[in-house]
């Protein structure tokens, strides 16, 4: 492999590790050209989809690509900074080649948040958004609780390998469910706000507000991609928390 692919390949592991962990069609296009023009590839072409890269070096008649697809995953910001900082030390003249590789390498490995950190933030946001839409501080407290059973469900099912709508649906009909018994048995006071509060982990917020951005930067076709994404998410959180309350509408005994 010559240098022009090693900086090709590179560049397009970089693009995909920052596309995957949450960042940027646009961010991410701008990065992997400056560290490709860094390394000393001026002819370099990429193309960043929601979902895919496309990239190539060289002359038209011998033009190495390559072709990522890159499947929705857990958002690491952590990871998408430290390739930006990397990209800014190769744009300086700091970084060798190798020693890119072997930064790279180092970036990949970085850790999510252990999952107890993940169960309380879900807990502590819930019962934070609840009290933010008016409930009172027993809302909030069995939206607490809803929210830390919420992100183990999660967790369960990312384990299983459920798929991300179908792990939406699950978890909203989860929090609508749980929600009710614990009402059910006398504690809380409105059962509308402890729910809200409990679903907000649930929403859309990245892909609604990156496909705005897409669309804000002329860039559609990624945009739409991310705003359906949000739209089928925001669907199936629906239904899940609706087919719930509707079969509690039914069943006597269940005060909602």
């Amino acid at each position: 492999m010559n240098e022009a692919q090693r900086v090709l390949e590179l560049v397009t592991e970089a693009g995909e590790l920052m596309l995957k962990n949450g960042a940027e069609v646009s961010r991410t296009q701008q990065t992997m050209e400056i560290m490709a023009k860094s390394l000393g590839v001026a002819d370099f072409h990429g193309y960043v989809l929601t979902n895919g890269i496309f990239t190539s070096v060289g002359p038209e008649n011998n033009m190495p690509a390559q072709v990522r697809s890159v499947p929705a995953s857990t958002v690491h910001l952590g990871r998408v900074e430290a390739i930006n900082q990397l990209s800014r030390r190769i744009a300086a003249g700091g970084v060798s080649l190798d020693e890119a590789y072997a930064e790279l390498e180092r970036i990949r490995k970085i850790p999510c948040a252990p999952a107890l950190r993940q169960v309380l933030a879900c807990g502590f946001g819930s019962a934070c958004f609840a009290i933010l839409f008016g409930g009172v501080w027993q809302d909030g407290a069995v939206a607490l609780a809803v929210g830390l059973g919420l992100q183990l469900v999660l967790l369960g099912l990312e384990r299983w390998g459920a798929g991300k709508l179908f792990t939406r649906f699950l978890g909203a009909a989860f929090v609508a469910l749980v929600t009710l018994l614990i009402f059910a048995t006398g504690i809380g006071v409105n059962s509308d706000k402890a729910i809200i509060g409990a679903l907000m982990p649930l929403v859309p917020g990245m892909a609604l507000t990156l496909g705005i951005r897409d669309l804000i930067d002329s860039d559609f076709l990624s945009g739409v991609i991310r705003m359906l994404d949000a739209l089928l998410t925001a669907v199936c959180i629906a239904i899940g928390a609706g087919l719930v309350l509707a079969v509690a509408n039914l069943i006597e005994g269940v005060a909602l």
